[in-house]
């Protein structure tokens, strides 16, 4: 529930989304959340918001599917007005506010990312109004809050940690790893001469290795990849199941000792690999601190989202536009 929130949420504030029109027809009321009217000016925004995400990624809603499409997106839309409305109530239940402050603080903070000459561009791009984006930065907050409050009692055992570590240890093991690696000459005319030929020098590298070199200072001489600055260190950690490298890398990454490289090139779609394995974390005490946050994370998703089915559930909640469809439907 909350990663979807918050996704949404997110969307809202770094695309930075275009507001739609308005006309007669935005009287309508589409749906009343706990006495709170939604009309249709809102939801032909919220819409708005959606289709320009779509329109972001090339994707345009056009012709016969394009109607059916915008019909979806305004259930949809329609949707997350009445999840926010109850995030507002919830929030209400619950004492929680947002000073001007820190939705000024926020937002200086956007600016401040993209720089001011940049976030203006934006913003004019899009066609948001400072105002605009102030509110979808005070929804955020409030749903950040609300999470916070809901779920600031979690707490996890060291039993819970050391049984979670047990079952699962293979999978949370943590490597950090350097490398040199060999790129065959894409210009080269006889491509099999030039992978042979990379594959040759990784391998007098190794060679090298063998005899007491540098790994760090091979890697700055003779990397190919970005990582060669800093000595081929890749500068970050890895579990097996959550690599963010090609296969043939991380196993030979993984099938290492800590210090160890390998003794072949592993070759990838990249090229020829010499890795060596810096750092393995696979120890109760080392990965303890990162098991208790997985842990705790997990359990207040759960938590929060159970708080928030039950708030969606009893809230008074009255969708028009279901009941005009459900009508036609019956006719």
């Amino acid at each position: 529930m909350r990663r979807i929130t918050k996704a949404i949420l997110l969307g809202m504030l770094m695309v930075f989304l275009v507001v739609g029109g308005c006309s007669k027809q935005n009287a309508e009321i589409v749906a009343e959340v706990n006495g709170t009217q939604l009309t249709r000016k809102q939801l032909d925004e919220k819409v708005d918001k959606i289709k320009k995400e779509f329109e972001m990624y090339g994707l345009q809603l056009d012709g016969e599917e394009g109607a059916e499409m915008l019909a979806m997106l305004e259930k949809e839309g329609l949707n997350q007005l009445i999840m926010e409305t109850v995030f507002y109530d919830e929030a209400k239940k619950q004492n929680i506010s947002v000073s001007d402050e820190e939705i000024q603080d926020f937002y200086d903070q956007l600016v401040e990312v993209y720089g001011e000459e940049v976030f203006t561009g934006m913003m004019k791009q899009q066609n948001i109004t400072e105002k605009q984006l102030k509110a979808d930065i005070e929804l955020m907050l409030l749903q950040n809050s609300l999470f916070d409050k809901v779920t600031a009692d979690v707490n996890v055992s060291e039993e819970q940690i050391r049984e979670y570590f047990e079952a699962n240890k293979e999978n949370l093991i943590q490597y950090r790893a350097s490398h040199i690696l060999i790129m065959p000459d894409k210009e080269a005319e006889d491509q099999e001469k030039a992978d042979q030929e990379a594959k040759a020098k990784a391998e007098a590298l190794i060679r090298e290795l063998d005899q007491g070199a540098d790994f760090a200072q091979l890697a700055k001489e003779n990397s190919a990849d970005g990582s060669a600055a800093n000595g081929g260190d890749l500068g970050q950690y890895f579990t097996k199941p959550q690599s963010p490298y090609v296969p043939e890398f991380t196993e030979g990454a993984v099938s290492l000792a800590q210090g160890e490289y390998t003794k072949e090139p592993v070759k990838s779609t990249f090229g020829y690999h010499i890795i060596k394995l810096t750092e393995k974390k696979d120890t109760l005490d080392e990965l303890k601190a990162d098991i208790e946050a997985q842990l705790i994370s997990s359990e207040k998703n759960r938590l929060f989202d159970e708080y928030f089915s039950k708030a969606m559930e009893e809230a008074d909640i009255v969708n028009y536009l279901e009941q005009e469809e459900a009508g036609e439907a019956t006719e």
